[in-house]
């Protein structure tokens, strides 16, 4: 077995030790029962059992992950505390999840409906009321996430996890600000990249694991940034990928709303810049358009392809996975690095950009 599918089914066998933890937490934060009168306690209730339903749908936990192989580059054994921080980290994905739907108004996440969309249906079509809960929700899981990482007892996780995550919203509000000119280049797409996926996804689990490992060489924490930030643009760029011509029953969410949203892709990007003036129009009926044809969707796609934008994406997705894992391959030079550790780590980087999910 190569060292992605072993990296992949490492992941696989995590995500049934994890799930089963996630849900013995929900049940006992269900169980508090906050609320000052009964219509109260019944809406914590709704809502809670909401968030959780949304947790708990299939996902491949990769930042739980990280935490937890990330504390194992220290050589020590996992222990509750590190559990609880993975679970953090869930919760805290799961929250900005929420968010980030609404911001893109996707419809479905990991197979189901999102929050606002859940909540506008509950109330009656009222798209408004909808987004409101759907904030309020994941302002809420967002704090039951940091209280989990706090209470691991570790102030540097804790401060990791806090600068880490307003990072990450800059790097969101980045994001946005890109969607609102037409300016952007190659570099801000990748920049985006780094300040959202990388951090987020990569180098907040990993650091937090390291913290929590009591890790103090500087050296580690340097291959692990250079890790992550090529790490982070291989999954992004993959992710964008999977955004337009991935399969929706094994990703969960449409593989036509970054088109029709109007996201800011290195495969559109490609288009606009190497494509012929029949491609760019394909494009152009639906980009941004909110709404389109299945029949003009389906043109911009054979447009991406056509103009050699998808193939540049794929291969600049599998350069920066191969800097990620070269990067890794470094810590196995540091004597009291666990190398079952590194083997997962390398291994993610790898298949992060031939997965299908």
């Amino acid at each position: 077995m190569d060292i992605a599918q072993n990296a992949k089914k490492i992941l696989q066998d995590y995500v049934a030790e994890i799930n089963p933890k996630l849900a013995a937490y929900w049940y006992k934060e269900i169980s508090g029962n906050f609320g000052f009168n009964d219509r109260q306690k019944q809406m914590v209730h709704d809502l809670l059992e909401h968030s959780k339903e949304h947790n708990l749908r299939a996902s491949k936990r990769l930042r739980g992950s990280y935490v937890n192989y990330g504390f194992k580059l220290s050589g020590k054994a996992l222990d509750d505390v590190v559990w609880q921080a993975a679970i953090g980290i869930e919760l805290v994905h799961t929250a900005l999840l929420m968010h980030d739907d609404f911001m893109d108004q996707d419809t479905v996440r990991r197979g189901g409906p999102t929050t606002h969309k859940f909540y506008e249906k509950k109330f009656n079509g009222n798209v408004h009321l909808g987004e409101s809960m759907a904030v309020s929700a994941a302002d809420a899981v967002l704090c039951l996430g940091f209280e989990l990482i706090h209470n691991c007892g570790n102030s540097k996780a804790t401060q990791q996890m806090l600068r880490g995550i307003t990072n990450t919203a800059y790097g969101q509000a980045y994001d946005l600000e890109l969607e609102a000119f037409s300016n952007w280049t190659q570099d801000d797409v990748i920049t985006l990249h780094k300040a959202k996926t990388a951090i987020y996804t990569y180098e907040n689990p990993l650091f937090i694991g390291a913290y929590l490992g009591e890790i103090d060489n500087p050296h580690v924490f340097d291959i692990l940034h250079d890790y992550s930030m090529d790490g982070g643009v291989a999954f992004q760029l993959q992710d964008d990928i999977l955004g337009v011509f991935g399969t929706p029953e094994k990703t969960g969410k449409s593989a036509d709303s970054d088109l029709l949203q109007g996201k800011c892709t290195l495969l559109v990007l490609k288009l606009l810049e190497n494509g012929t003036g029949s491609q760019k129009q394909s494009l152009h009926k639906v980009w941004g358009k909110m709404q389109a044809s299945k029949e003009d969707l389906n043109a911009a796609k054979q447009a991406l392809m056509d103009s050699g934008s998808y193939a540049y994406s794929k291969d600049l997705a599998k350069q920066y996975a191969r800097k990620a894992a070269d990067s890794a391959a470094k810590l196995r030079g540091i004597s009291e690095i666990n190398t079952k550790a590194i083997d997962y780590i390398q291994g993610v980087a790898e298949y992060m950009v031939i997965r299908e999910v």
